[in-house]
């Protein structure tokens, strides 16, 4: 019984290591991904929520709330499961029946003092419990504001292009815009984009939760608009002269720093949401095989060709270099195109040309395997993708 009680004492304190671990991951030193708690929580949550065979609008509303759902239940959980596991820690200082433990436990983490231990062991036990208990809570109160910050950043992202890029965002609509407003060489514009870029990658490379958020209007999408302004610079770069080691024109260096900034942020925002993916690619190690065959992407060189003819008041493809216009662009969005899809397939993306309207099929969170998520890349399971990009 002795044994019991000290293998009892071991799990217990093993438990609350293992929640307060899961607790400082998740809210205090994020590093990309999901700690196996919470992503145990939110494999839950999305398997009782989001079910196929439910109807298509009862479906996305509650696809909707998953995000939600998942983050106000985590702190609970972790509650939980810290009662259960001081449970096991006062039963294993003997002498205590398993419904007495549990009483002071849930006493202490609670604070409510309806049960009181004897000794001054425990006595200390509770005094940490209870401690725990108002840690979490401070935890929670601090995690909500910052999640909601950060989404609240993302959505003005959104709105503040939307009067730009059109609804729903398109990368031609976005260069013709900036074009007849005189913006398109203005350098403040890009930087004012990459830093919202830089913003995002931060804030869902640390809270992976916040890419199953859903916008705040269902016409738009934050993988869209970040496609947009990533198709509209390698637009702009494929139809560049510019050789290498020269100086890029006024008109290509802000479409040049989303491209830096961009390329490798949604292979960071993917990945960290377990997307099977290599590391990001920069855009100094593109150019060098500007010149080589176009590598696979989802868009068509009749497409790429189309945008070109829309945007030929401002990009000149001079006739006998499409080509290799077409190998360039190809080789800068190979380098985001299947992170830009699996994302899209991962929010249920608003369908927008080139960026969420052939998305990946990305299957349900894991409970607590490291395995990536299965992702199926095939272009049926997309919606249809031959509307060219006008």
């Amino acid at each position: 019984m002795i044994a019991l009680h000290i293998l009892s004492l071991l799990f217990g304190t093993l438990v609350v290591l293992a929640i307060l671990g899961s607790a400082l991951k998740t809210v205090v030193l994020p590093q990309g991904g999901f700690p196996r708690l919470s992503q145990a929580v939110f494999a839950l949550v999305y398997r009782i929520l989001v079910r196929r065979w439910r109807s298509g609008s009862l479906a996305k509303a509650l696809r909707a709330l998953y995000a939600p759902v998942a983050l106000v239940s985590l702190p609970l959980v972790w509650m939980l499961l810290m009662v259960v596991a001081f449970t096991f820690v006062f039963w294993g200082t003997g002498s205590l029946t398993i419904q007495k433990a549990f009483e002071i436990s849930g006493s202490s983490l609670t604070t409510l003092g309806f049960s009181k231990p004897d000794g001054t062991g425990r006595i200390w036990l509770a005094f940490i419990e209870a401690t725990i208990g108002l840690g979490l809570v401070a935890l929670l109160i601090s995690y909500l504001p910052t999640i909601f910050s950060a989404y609240n950043g993302r959505e003005k992202g959104i709105i503040r292009l939307r009067p730009v890029a059109g609804t729903p965002p398109c990368a031609t609509d976005l260069l013709l815009t900036l074009h007849r407003t005189g913006v398109l060489d203005n350098p403040d514009f890009w930087k004012t984009q990459a830093d919202w870029m830089l913003d995002l990658e931060q804030t869902h490379a640390a809270f992976p939760i916040l890419s199953y958020f859903p916008e705040t209007d269902t016409d738009h999408s934050w993988v869209a608009t970040v496609g947009t302004l990533l198709d509209a610079a390698a637009l702009v770069v494929s139809a560049s002269e510019t050789e290498a080691g020269e100086v890029y024109a006024d008109v290509e260096k802000g479409p040049l720093l989303i491209l830096v900034y961009g390329l490798p942020l949604v292979v960071r925002i993917a990945r960290a949401a377990n997307i099977p993916l290599p590391q990001p690619t920069r855009l100094a190690e593109l150019t060098p095989h500007f010149g080589e065959p176009a590598p696979p992407i989802s868009i068509g060189r009749d497409e790429y060709l189309a945008a070109m003819a829309a945007v030929a008041p401002i990009l000149v493809l001079d006739p006998g270099r499409e080509e290799e216009g077409w190998r360039r662009f190809a080789r800068i969005r190979s380098a985001y195109d299947p992170a830009l899809r699996a994302l899209a397939g991962l929010t249920s993306a608003y369908s927008s040309p080139w960026t969420t309207d052939r998305p990946a099929e990305v299957g349900k969170p894991r409970f607590v395997r490291r395995r990536p998520l299965h992702v199926d890349w095939s272009m049926d399971v997309a919606a249809p993708a031959g509307a060219p990009l006008s």
